[in-house]
C-alpha cells in the first residue's frame, strides 16, 4: 500500500511537470548570459527606493531591452519580494528553478505572473499594468522573463526600483461622503419619526385625560 501511494504521488508530480511543459525545469543560472534590461515607472513617474504604490489605484509601466527578435516569443512580468521582505520568511528565498521561485509569487491568491502572454519578437518593449487590489502590502521589485517553445530564455530584474505597495482604501472619497450623508440623513429621519410618534401618543392620551 505504501509503495502504491509513492507511485501515485510520483505520477501526480510527473503529470504536473509535464503540464508545465518546457518551462518546468528552466533555471535562472542557465540564462545568466541572456539578461534583459528592465525599467519600471509608477504612473509615469520615476521609480526609486522609497517609492510607494497602491493596489487598485496606481499602474506601473514596465519596459525592457535586449529581448530576442524571434517571432512568437512571449514576455512575462513578475512581482518579486525585495531583500528586506525575506529575513523572517525563509520560504521566500530565491530558488534557481524559475517555476519554484516563491520569491516572485506575491499576491494573496498566489500567482505565477503579474502579467503574462505579452507578445514578444522585438528587442525592446513595454507594457502598462494596473496593480490589482489583492497584492499584499510589502516591498517589491519587477522581474521580466522571455520564453520561446523551449522554455524561458531571458530574464532581467529592475534592481534600481524597489517600491512599496501600501494598503488601499477601496471606497472612493466621493462614495465615503455620500455614505456619510445618508447615515446622517437616516439619523435625522429616525429622530423626527420618534418625536412625531411621541407627540401623537401624548395628543391621544390628552383626549382621555
Amino acid at each position: 500500500m505504501v509503495e502504491l501511494k509513492k507511485l501515485l504521488i510520483g505520477g501526480l508530480a510527473a503529470t504536473a511537470m509535464l503540464a508545465d511543459g518546457a518551462h518546468a525545469f528552466t533555471k535562472y543560472s542557465e540564462m545568466s548570459s541572456n539578461t534583459l534590461g528592465v525599467t519600471t515607472t509608477i504612473d509615469g513617474g520615476a521609480c526609486a527606493a522609497g517609492s510607494k504604490a497602491q493596489g487598485g489605484l496606481n499602474s506601473i509601466n514596465v519596459a525592457w531591452t535586449g529581448a530576442s527578435t524571434t517571432s512568437g516569443n512571449t514576455m512575462m512580468v513578475k512581482l518579486c519580494y525585495d531583500d528586506s521582505e525575506l529575513a523572517s520568511k525563509p520560504w521566500r528565498k530565491k530558488k534557481d528553478i524559475v517555476n519554484k521561485n516563491k520569491r516572485c509569487k506575491q499576491t494573496v491568491v498566489e500567482a505565477d505572473y503579474l502579467k503574462a502572454g505579452i507578445t514578444g519578437g522585438s528587442a525592446t518593449g513595454n507594457v502598462d499594468i494596473p496593480l490589482p487590489l489583492n497584492i499584499a502590502p510589502a516591498k517589491y521589485f519587477i522581474q521580466v522573463l522571455e520564453s520561446d517553445s523551449s522554455g524561458y530564455v531571458r530574464y532581467g530584474d529592475d534592481s534600481s526600483c524597489t517600491f512599496e505597495v501600501v494598503t488601499y482604501d477601496r471606497l472612493p472619497q466621493a462614495l465615503v461622503g455620500t455614505m456619510s450623508f445618508f447615515i446622517a440623513f437616516s439619523i435625522i429621519v429616525a429622530t423626527a419619526g420618534t418625536m412625531y410618534d411621541y407627540k401623537k401618543q401624548n395628543a391621544a392620551a390628552a383626549q382621555y385625560a
